[in-house]
């Protein structure tokens, strides 16, 4: 399991700046601008008691920093929507890859773990886990795996 220091120690790496902010409707934003000092990443105040989901919000944001840095959205309506969900999609993608990764999730599939236990090995949310499934489910370099989890480890995505 990467540990949650590391997220924040990659976070200092890259000279992206990080705050806590106390944050309504959403857990948490990547910013930077050509304008802009650094990147930053406001992670919402809840998250100090939810490890768990602080670390996937903290690494979906690194994931912009490093798959859809330079992709501007200014309204998400229209064709900007779809552009919109293309970019959360790369976030989550490099996020899930980063927290959750193949060769250790399959194993631990093969080792006899469900679901919960997957998200507490890696301390991440069930959402992770099920999604960690569909993307090796939609990797064609993977069909043998998929087919041997179905038919040896009864793993159904």
């Amino acid at each position: 399991m990467i540990p949650t220091h590391f997220l924040f120690q990659l976070s200092e790496y890259e000279g992206i700046a990080i705050e806590w902010r106390d944050l309504h409707h959403i857990k948490g934003i990547y910013t930077y601008t050509p304008g802009m000092a650094r990147p930053v990443i406001v992670l919402s105040t809840t998250l100090h008691t939810q490890e768990r989901k602080l670390r996937c919000v903290l690494a979906h944001e690194l994931g912009h920093h490093y798959e859809t840095a330079g992709h501007h959205i200014i309204a998400a309506s229209g064709t900007s929507s779809v552009y919109a969900t293309k970019n959360e999609h790369l976030a989550t993608k490099w996020a899930v890859n980063l927290l959750v990764p193949t060769d250790v999730f399959i194993q631990r599939i093969k080792d006899g773990m469900d679901g919960h236990q997957l998200a507490d090995y890696f301390h991440v949310t069930h959402d992770f886990i099920k999604l960690k499934g569909e993307l090796i489910k939609l990797d064609e370099r993977q069909p043998d795996i998929i087919s041997e989890l179905k038919a040896s480890y009864n793993v159904f995505f």
